[in-house]
């Protein structure tokens, strides 16, 4: 079940071997990242993804991305409902493809390091959309979401804190992954971690990041 707008990124990054490995991969769903989808979705609120969707989405910063997860709901269910453990997410990892030009640069033909914890803080960002997708289309609502799953219907969810380390120097023109996974929930904490790498599988970032989770009606 794929969650796509255009499909242009996807078979633009199909085209390259490398990517149309992961995204050819078992049990493997594409979707657009929430600053890359158009239309209704795209304008449903002019204040918000203006930053992907307008300033670095030209031919000289990032043209192009497209996320992709694999589905594994039905085993998370399983586990989570036999599990005394704190509440999961039911997709608990995804991955974006950013396609990085040098316009993105800050130094000596590398990526920006304020850039490379944006595209962190935007895989967290899609983790999010795609497990709200998820539940909504899966008729998990309210009453209806699984044990041991946390209901994201009522919840609004935003970046605490973000550690980033900076590994490696990350290169343009190029195309890398930001693979965001959950950790663990800890009350209105949700912890996450987040690893950049390139095409050879070299990890160029890495974060530890936590999220806060509020009730709709108290935001």
């Amino acid at each position: 079940m794929a969650m796509l707008g255009s499909t242009d990124d996807l078979d633009h990054f199909l085209s390259m071997p490398w990517c149309a490995a992961l995204l050819n991969a078992p049990d493997v769903v594409p979707f657009t990242p929430t600053s890359r989808l158009e239309g209704d979705h795209a304008t449903r609120s002019m204040t918000q993804d203006q930053l992907f969707r307008k300033s670095l989405n030209g031919s000289d910063t990032i043209p192009r991305c497209v996320g992709f997860y694999h589905d594994k709901t039905d085993q998370i269910i399983a586990e989570a409902a036999s599990s005394p453990a704190p509440a999961r997410l039911l997709v608990e990892s995804i991955s974006v493809l950013f396609d990085l030009q040098p316009g993105v640069n800050g130094f000596n033909g590398t990526a920006h390091g304020g850039l490379i914890a944006s595209l962190i803080d935007e895989a967290m960002g899609s983790m999010f959309l795609v497990n709200n997708v998820v539940q909504a289309i899966g008729g998990m609502r309210g009453g209806n979401v699984p044990p041991g799953i946390v209901d994201l219907s009522n919840l609004r969810v935003f970046t605490a804190g973000m550690d980033v380390r900076f590994q490696k120097p990350v290169r343009t023109p190029g195309v890398v992954v930001v693979t965001s996974s959950f950790v663990k929930t800890e009350g209105r904490k949700i912890f996450m971690d987040v690893r950049l790498t390139d095409e050879k599988g070299v990890e160029n970032a890495r974060c530890d990041a936590v999220w806060l989770s509020r009730p709709l009606e108290k935001v």
